[in-house]
């Protein structure tokens, strides 16, 4: 009799950035700049570039909110940012 190893694959959900699903760790906490990075794959820099970072469908105690520099979030299934650059002139 043999044994049949199953791979395990890592749990992932799928999170929505800007409007395009993106596939994360499932449990992980994403960062501000984690975010900035699903969002914009080469993201604008230069002096006065700031980012806005907004999410919905969190988890239960805090289901929406913004994120800012220095803070993360725990990615849930369905959970839905937006990630905006300015230009502070």
């Amino acid at each position: 009799m043999s044994v049949v190893q199953r791979e395990e694959r890592p749990k992932t959900v799928t999170i929505v950035v800007n409007g395009r699903p993106r596939e994360v760790p499932k449990n992980d906490d994403l960062t501000f700049e984690e975010v900035i990075g699903l969002a914009f794959p080469n993201p604008p820099t230069g002096d006065g570039i700031q980012y806005t970072v907004q999410y919905t469908r969190g988890h239960g105690n805090k289901p929406a909110g913004t994120l800012v520099e220095g803070q993360s979030v725990k990615a849930k299934e369905g959970m839905e940012f937006d990630v905006t650059s300015t230009n502070r002139s």
